[in-house]
């Protein structure tokens, strides 16, 4: 086992190739290295399919983060995005710390829904509705949709 030192930017595939997003600008594209994270919330509970009660309060949990800024806001959508609900945020404020959150979901008639999570930073960033197709695979920041079912 060694470690190697240099002063120059290290080219291997991970690196410059597949942790990179394509950069489109008025220069052109350009592919760059990922360097930050993008502002983001996460449902950790449910889990995609779970089955849930009707008519009953269920707590939606979940984390959020950002870089060079703190986490302000967490919403959740129990309805694909068409309205938000603000969620309550747990722990201390700190800069590039992942934010603990919970939404309490008053569960309604049994059906299909789709639970989402958004968060806003202090920089007025908002987590993106929609996938930027130049992100590559490691730069998912966008909502991603919790499919549940809600029974009697």
């Amino acid at each position: 086992q060694r470690i190697i030192v240099t002063d120059q930017p290290f080219n291997g595939y991970y690196q410059s190739i597949d942790y990179a997003y394509w950069r489109r600008d008025e220069a052109g594209p350009a592919l760059v290295p990922l360097t930050t994270m993008q502002v983001k919330a996460e449902i950790a509970r449910p889990e995609d399919n779970e089955i849930i009660r009707a008519n009953s309060k269920y707590l939606v949990k979940g984390a959020a983060w950002t870089a060079g800024a703190i986490v302000t806001k967490v919403e959740v959508s129990c309805d694909a995005g068409k309205s938000w609900g603000e969620a309550t945020l747990n722990g201390e404020a700190t800069e590039n710390a992942w934010r603990l959150w919970e939404f309490e979901w008053q569960t309604p008639s049994p059906g299909g829904y789709t639970l989402m999570a958004r968060a806003t930073d202090s920089r007025g960033r908002m987590q993106p509705m929609e996938r930027d197709a130049n992100g590559g695979t490691y730069m998912i920041s966008h909502c991603l949709p919790i499919e549940v079912e809600v029974r009697l």
